[in-house]
């Protein structure tokens, strides 16, 4: 059995299925080996299309594959036991990683691609509502404002908090508070346009960033948030049930007049929108609550 023709940094994946698109992806992160090519006998395995992504050889013959490749060490995951004695015919004794080895190998990489997923969400999201968490948001504005810039668009936010949000927690306690904070995150999820971004705030405040979007379209947008907020009853236990509202504030860009779209102009011009979305919330509150203000009259 020819022991010379295994080189552990440069592999061949048999089977472009999931576990060997898996094999590819972390093999891909991994600098100190080289992925030298990849077979199935599936044309459209999903493996192929990602290896040609990265051209990186695709063969559809596993005995051509690895005389092609050769050294090299295969993984082969496609559970075919006499595939794997032909390969180690031609690799080489330890030329092979299949069996029980390529399904742990597998499973661990499955279980990483799941844990980084949600570390990834647990990063970007609030725990309690499954909205974006602030700092995302903030990410999400400063992208969004600079494209708007640049591609001269219009771009709006609106800024909502509900109202006497305390007394809820102080009358009926925190979990009621968490029902009206999660209904309030159920209606942004299920109104918003897939490309409008929702996210919690902080506390009881709510941003939602609108692209292509003047000023008259997102207080239409907030009004039938808060339309439908108002006519939804919250249970809070007990057989009672509560009706709540937001105030809102409502800022835009037009970008129009802004020829420049460096990082100090958009960093000051997303300042602005949140000034002034901020200070118009707090109009909403000042003239009795339960309301959007989109202008300065």
């Amino acid at each position: 059995m020819n022991t010379l023709r295994e080189d552990p940094h440069r592999a061949v994946i048999l089977g472009a299925g999931r576990g060997g698109t898996a094999i590819l992806e972390m093999l891909m992160e991994e600098h100190l080996v080289s992925v030298v090519g990849i077979v199935d006998i599936d044309p459209g395995a999903p493996g192929l299309a990602l290896a040609r992504q990265y051209d990186i050889p695709v063969f559809h013959n596993a005995e051509e594959a690895m005389h092609a490749c050769a050294p090299c060490v295969a993984f082969n995951m496609t559970h075919n036991e006499m595939l794997e004695s032909v390969a180690s015919e031609i690799l080489g004794a330890g030329g092979v990683i299949g069996g029980m080895e390529a399904k742990l190998i597998w499973r661990i990489i499955s279980n990483m691609k799941e844990a980084k997923a949600e570390l990834h969400f647990q990063a970007s999201h609030d725990a309690l509502t499954g909205l974006y968490n602030r700092r995302h948001m903030m990410e999400q504005l400063h992208q969004g404002v600079s494209q708007a810039l640049r591609y001269c668009h219009s771009y709006a936010v609106v800024m909502l908090d509900l109202d006497h949000f305390k007394r809820v927690n102080d009358e009926f306690g925190h979990a009621a508070g968490d029902v009206v904070l999660s209904a309030m995150a159920s209606i942004l999820r299920e109104s918003v346009r897939d490309a409008d971004i929702a996210g919690r705030w902080g506390g009881e405040e709510f941003l939602v960033l609108l692209p292509h979007t003047d000023l008259d379209g997102a207080r239409r947008a907030a009004e039938q948030w808060l339309k439908r907020l108002a006519m939804t009853a919250l249970s809070v236990g007990d057989d009672r049930y509560l009706h709540v509202s937001f105030s809102a504030g409502v800022a835009t860009i037009e970008p129009a007049d802004i020829k420049d779209a460096g990082n100090d102009v958009v960093k000051s011009v997303v300042e602005q929108l949140l000034h002034i979305a901020d200070k118009r919330l707090y109009r909403a509150k000042e003239q009795g609550r339960n309301r959007v203000i989109a202008g300065d009259g």
